[in-house]
């Protein structure tokens, strides 16, 4: 019997001081290493430098839902727009694009991807839409650098447009 008491607390003892090291690792893992989001975007990092554009997707895709308020969502939507470019997905790039701006309207970086919408529509076709953004850029006060750059692209679409005039709005784009 004292045997048996004997390999209960010793298997006990060992049980106990490999648990408690774990344990003290999932209570703080920002002293002890990377958290999962940073480790769950490092993969989709690795994954998009390794050419495998859909399975980065995927772990970015996974990212949002599972840590939809991180920091790192910029980097994540930008990686993720990125992906879907590769992947041959314009309108899934669109779509991103789009969360990008309406995340910040007024920042460079979300004029930026208001900007890139607009490529994205005139390349899928869609040039009146394209306009739009093009014109609604060249309205705005915020960056007269993202203004600029509207200007071109929407000179740019008339060039290629069949028109033999300019369109009136892109003209009014160019004079500001």
């Amino acid at each position: 019997m004292s045997v048996l008491n004997f390999s209960r607390s010793t298997l006990l003892v060992l049980v106990l001081s490999f648990s408690l090291p774990l344990m003290a690792q999932g209570e703080n893992p920002s002293k002890q290493g990377p958290s999962d989001p940073d480790i769950l975007f490092r993969i989709a990092e690795e994954a998009y430098k390794d050419r495998r554009f859909y399975k980065a997707a995927e772990t970015l895709r996974n990212f949002l839902v599972l840590y939809p308020g991180n920091s790192k969502k910029n980097r994540v939507l930008s990686l993720l727009k990125d992906c879907f470019l590769k992947l041959d997905r314009p309108e899934k790039a669109l779509e991103v694009s789009l969360d990008l701006y309406k995340m910040e309207p007024t920042g460079e970086f979300g004029l930026e991807s208001y900007l890139e919408a607009g490529r994205l529509l005139a390349k899928m076709g869609e040039t009146d839409q394209a306009k739009q953004i093009f014109s609604s850029i060249c309205r705005q006060s915020y960056s007269r650098a993202m203004a600029d750059k509207a200007a071109l692209e929407f000179s740019g679409i008339d060039l290629l447009s069949d028109r033999d005039e300019p369109s009136p709005e892109g003209e009014s784009c160019r004079e500001k």
